[in-house]
């Protein structure tokens, strides 16, 4: 496959004309074509690393870079080295970047031992963002594309996304890095209830 970003990265620049601040027009248009050029990036490096692995040159994939995995007792703490996205800019590119992140991080858990199994689980996910111009108004724990993670850890850790078999919370903070999502995932039955 042959994506062009280049292409994409000129139709951004277009968007936002020098010399005068850009419309509001503009700068949505601008973004649906960040958003775009996010999902083609993946797409191009995914396609990359799947022909590296064939010819037995890929050493290193960016889910193995992004991701990490720790046994913490009875307790996995996964570590994604980006913020979780927004549900409505979860394209396939990104969901599918998304699970192979976490898969990564449940391989690198399992390395250090078995990956408990709970019959009623407690998910803690944290998103750390950092601070934009004008995030404040937007960013919302609620928005967020959490499906990705409770469907990825569904028969991993625990039976079922039901509430008979898990329960979650999500909480998220500024932070001045790039951002990341932190999961843990523990017996319910441990953990401190209200």
């Amino acid at each position: 496959m042959y994506i062009n970003l280049k292409k994409t990265l000129s139709d951004i620049e277009r968007r936002l004309p020098d010399g005068r601040e850009p419309t509001q027009k503009e700068l949505r248009q601008a973004y649906l074509a960040i958003l775009r050029l996010r999902s083609q990036v993946l797409a191009v490096l995914r396609d990359q690393e799947d022909f590296e692995r064939v010819v037995g040159q890929c050493d290193d994939t960016f889910a193995s870079q992004m991701s990490k995995g720790e046994l913490c007792g009875k307790a996995v703490t996964l570590t994604i080295q980006e913020p979780l996205p927004v549900q409505k800019e979860l394209t396939l590119a990104v969901e599918e970047h998304w699970v192979d992140m976490m898969h990564t991080a449940f391989r690198k858990a399992a390395e250090q031992g078995p990956l408990p199994h709970f019959q009623k689980a407690m998910v803690e996910i944290l998103i750390a963002t950092p601070r934009g111009s004008d995030n404040t108004k937007v960013w919302d724990t609620s928005n967020r594309a959490i499906q990705i993670i409770l469907n990825n850890l569904k028969g991993v850790f625990f039976p079922d996304d039901d509430l008979e078999h898990m329960a979650f919370s999500v909480t998220g903070r500024w932070t001045e890095e790039t951002g990341y999502t932190t999961i843990r995932v523990s017996d319910f039955n441990e953990w401190r209830q209200i």
